[in-house]
């Protein structure tokens, strides 16, 4: 979405000033800790928002709210929830939009007022929608550049209160990335700096237990990402294996790539044996018990003890304020530190690491490595590579 609103802004005036709006984050799937689960949450408490905005303006939903009316109901005049055509892609490849009866039920609905109410990231009571429809799609997500451009009238009186000149597509998950991999990919993949309260708590954790600071390690970066280039070979890296290690509904959907305990605690054992490594840090999704029992593997295997290998699990006060998102965070901070990782197959959190390597300037033989399911032995195919590009 964001390489959207930087075609809107090449292709239309300068006036036009498109700036992307931040949904606010909610409960989510993977966030296990259920007493903490909370909507409403900003981006500042994930993400560096000064950093994000050196490729596009943006603005948290709450300002925006704000911005538009402090307390009384505000109006976006349009609101699409993308989906799938029903008939499917079809034998060949093209780009389409259409707008579609809507394929299943909808959160959005039209109340006596004459305007759609839903959910809204929980601000049912502060927001609604003048128009809504479903919008079959099919393509890469700069073709809703053509479809706002060509097709959608702006409210001419911009001091109308209730009129907010806005746009919302819901389900953007529905649509391609363009250009993925490439250099605009990579513009806002690298403006995506965590916050420093988050970097802050890894970098400690580095140091007390991994024997891993930037300056041993050769990771340092500039505040200012628009200003930094790195080569591969740059970074040198902790002391340490990373590890991810996807368990949970992995052990069921991925059940040939997926390894089990023993067999990843004898791939760690082979990894650090062959990098002369005695430490190793492990993101995972496992339970205490399934730690305790890799951990028993890894003793058995070569004899390598509990307070060598290491999860990062915060006191309760620690993680009310970070909640499992700056938790997932720190995990992927620590892993993207190591001098050689190791992801779990298909996984997108290992390949939100391996882009942060690719970042701090690893060498890509030390980056995108994965761990072998059970009948893949030892050494196993590697995980794709997406090389940086500036």
């Amino acid at each position: 979405m964001a390489n959207l609103l930087n075609t809107l802004r090449e292709r239309t005036l300068p006036e036009s000033n498109w700036i992307l709006v931040l949904p606010p984050w909610g409960p989510h799937y993977h966030w296990l800790s259920y007493n903490l689960q909370r909507s409403q949450l900003s981006w500042s408490l994930f993400f560096d928002i000064k950093s994000l905005s050196h490729f596009i303006p943006i603005i948290e939903f709450e300002d925006f709210l704000h911005l538009s009316s402090p307390t009384s109901m505000i109006t976006i005049p349009y609101v699409y929830n993308l989906q799938h055509f029903s008939e499917g892609w079809g034998e060949n490849f093209e780009e389409k939009l259409e707008i579609r009866k809507c394929n299943e039920e909808v959160s959005y609905e039209k109340k006596d007022d004459n305007y759609y109410h839903g959910w809204f990231f929980g601000y049912q009571d502060r927001v609604r929608a003048k128009q809504f429809e479903c919008l079959s799609a099919q393509g890469f997500v700069t073709i809703l550049a053509d479809h706002i451009i060509k097709n959608l009238t702006w409210p001419q009186d911009i001091n109308d209160e209730n009129l907010i000149k806005s746009i919302m597509f819901d389900r953007a998950e529905t649509l391609l990335h363009v250009d993925y991999g490439g250099y605009n990919y990579w513009r806002a993949r690298r403006s995506m700096r965590y916050a420093r309260r988050l970097i802050n708590l890894g970098n400690r954790f580095r140091a007390d237990y991994l024997n891993s600071t930037d300056i041993h390690d050769r990771t340092i970066l500039i505040d200012d990402w628009t200003k930094m280039k790195r080569h591969h070979g740059q970074a040198l890296g902790g002391p340490y294996l990373g590890i991810h290690l996807r368990r949970r509904d992995y052990v069921q959907a991925r059940p040939g790539h997926i390894p089990s305990l023993e067999h990843a605690a004898k791939q760690l054992c082979y990894h650090l044996n062959r990098l002369n490594l005695s430490l190793v840090f492990i993101a995972t999704d496992a339970d205490e018990n399934e730690i305790d029992e890799l951990r028993q593997y890894a003793y058995n295997i070569c004899n390598i003890s509990t307070n060598q290998i290491y999860t990062y699990r915060p006191d309760e006060k620690i993680l009310e304020k970070i909640l499992d998102g700056g938790k997932a965070i720190i995990d992927q901070w620590i892993c993207a530190h190591a001098r050689y990782f190791l992801g779990s197959y298909e996984s997108t959190f290992s390949f939100r690491i391996q882009e942060d390597r690719e970042i701090f300037g690893f060498e890509q033989d030390s980056t995108f490595n994965r761990l072998c399911g059970n009948n893949e032995g030892i050494s196993c195919e590697k995980s794709t590579i997406w090389s940086i590009v500036y």
